[in-house]
């Protein structure tokens, strides 16, 4: 593991050094601090047989409540890792991942990444969630291969890295910032992974087009770990080798699978049986699936479902917006059952009959209220989700 400081110097660690045998089977908090420490205290607890549970400190109600709790209430759970959803819709859901879990999931991974020519691998993300956990430090202990990573990677230190024969782990956000570097660069021989977001069909073509390179999204979610991926610019994902993908009555995707997190922690403790009914819209087509939209996030337009994201796409390209969130609030007391949120982060004022007529020039009309807010900021999670300001 070779952590690069700001000033050019590097920190190298080896794997074996990090084993400690006398903490195995025990309970450990590992919340949110620096990069260089979590990998340190994640690869220390998985290579000695620990169970690490790992949290984002930066949400202080989930803080509070783990740490209220305290290791010891999970000492009877038979777990290998313990991970939590990002929240950005809620308080956030634990899920509990056995070995045999982790260790399945590693197996597909391998089966699609083990074949390129892999020396490598640079991670931009971090690693308390199940995508940095799994792709950015267990895929190259799998591969047998080095870890390069820095507490923060600007546009042009991520490109100067991606050499070749180096797995990128990423995620959209920096995809679109290398796009919008001037310089270019042939990476050919260079991989990237994205997660944690949808990435638009016409950026990623741009993105491989521009950089000759390989382009592999990710899609999966913390208690499902690995669902699915597609290269390039795909439209249709999929399924990891032992995942089964279904659709309900209403066309929502369910997932079966060997990585799905048997227990999860709400309020109590939930049993999955290996199966989780998900909230978002597909199309099913020779074992493979084209996601629409959750359904919390469905605008439907004309009869057509337009997902929230391309929503906020639209309005990010209006002069002055830095960010955009849209959400679907559905309440059934009303006359509307359903009406759309959205909070604006913007330097410029901008008026309800301009979001409205931007929106029907691009999609046409939505004949559902409106309910516009600019706010100052619209904060994101470690992992780059926005979350839902507070009003």
């Amino acid at each position: 593991m070779i952590v690069q400081n700001d000033d050019g110097s590097k920190n190298v660690y080896e794997s074996e050094s990090l084993v400690n045998t006398t903490l195995k089977n025990q309970v450990i908090l590992v919340p949110s601090k620096s990069k260089e420490a979590n990998a340190i205290e994640i690869f220390r607890a998985y290579l000695s047989g620990a169970k690490p549970i790992l949290y984002d400190q930066e949400n202080l109600s989930l803080k509070e409540k783990i740490e209220s709790l305290g290791a010891e209430t999970f000492n009877n759970i038979d777990f290998a890792a313990m991970f939590f959803t990002s929240g950005s819709t809620g308080f956030p859901t634990g899920a509990f991942k056995s070995r045999e879990n982790i260790e399945t999931d590693m197996e597909a991974l391998l089966l699609e990444f083990g074949n390129f020519e892999i020396q490598t691998v640079v991670a931009t993300v971090p690693f308390i969630h199940i995508y940095g956990f799994l792709a950015a430090l267990l895929l190259p202990l799998k591969l047998n291969v080095d870890l390069l990573f820095k507490e923060h990677f600007l546009p042009h230190d991520l490109l100067a890295s991606a050499k070749p024969h180096h797995l990128i782990v990423t995620t959209p956000l920096y995809i679109k910032s290398l796009l919008r570097l001037d310089e270019t660069k042939d990476l050919s021989q260079t991989i990237f992974i994205s997660s944690t977001g949808p990435l638009p069909t016409e950026i990623a073509k741009e993105f491989t087009d521009k950089f000759n390179t390989t382009l592999i999204q990710l899609f999966g979610s913390t208690e499902c770990g690995s669902i699915a991926f597609k290269k390039q610019d795909d439209t249709f994902w999929t399924p990891f080798q032992g995942v089964e993908i279904t659709l309900n009555a209403e066309g929502l995707l369910h997932v079966k699978s060997p990585f799905i997190s048997k227990t999860l922690w709400q309020e109590g403790l939930l049993q999955t049986c290996g199966e989780i009914q998900s909230f978002d819209y597909a199309i099913l087509e020779k074992g493979k699936f084209q996601l629409i939209g959750r359904s919390s996030n469905i605008v439907k337009i004309a009869g057509k479902r337009y997902a929230t994201a391309q929503i906020e796409e639209i309005l990010e390209a209006l002069e002055g917006i830095s960010k955009a969130l849209v959400h679907v609030k559905h309440n059934n007391a009303e006359l509307k059952d359903e009406m759309v949120v959205i909070f604006l982060e913007t330097t410029q004022p901008i008026t309800l009959k301009t979001v409205k007529s931007t929106l029907k020039h691009r999609i046409g009309k939505i004949n559902l209220p409106i309910e516009l807010h600019i706010v100052d900021k619209i904060s994101t999670t470690l992992m780059g989700k926005k979350c839902m300001p507070l009003l």
